[in-house]
């Protein structure tokens, strides 16, 4: 499989997760079929990680979904041109610092990067007060 193409696949599926799009194996594809007007043969593969969508498919993907199409593509650059997140957190980064995390918070992060952001957001300030509780 296409190492480019999976990473893709990761960021298409981030921003249907943040978009609401249903999960994997609950209409994600078929959802993906109606807003783009494709096969379920080739949302499935953009999903999987197997093929690239034509670059007008990127455009309006990005432009449904609210996100950078540089980013879509790419991975550069933010997420968002709204302000809306400083940085995309990516599942690289958690693996790239694997080794010095526990099985438990490995299992966390990236849980947590699964997240749709505006959940991730609400979860962090829960964090944040939890801690602040605790001293």
């Amino acid at each position: 499989m296409n190492r480019e193409a999976q990473k893709f696949s990761e960021r298409l599926n981030t921003a249907l997760d943040d978009a609401g799009v249903p999960q994997k194996g609950m209409g994600r594809q078929s959802s993906l079929v109606r807003m783009l007007g494709v096969s379920h043969r080739v949302a499935k593969k953009w999903l999987e990680g197997s093929e690239f969508p034509p670059t007008s498919k990127m455009v309006k993907l990005s432009t449904l979904l609210n996100v950078r199409s540089n980013w879509l593509f790419s991975g550069q650059g933010l997420m968002r041109s709204n302000g809306e997140e400083v940085h995309t957190e990516t599942e690289q980064e958690v693996y790239r610092h694997a080794g010095e995390l526990s099985q438990e918070a490995f299992e966390i992060a990236s849980d947590w990067m699964r997240l749709p952001q505006q959940q991730r957001v609400v979860l962090r300030k829960v964090i944040k007060e939890l801690g602040l509780n605790q001293a």
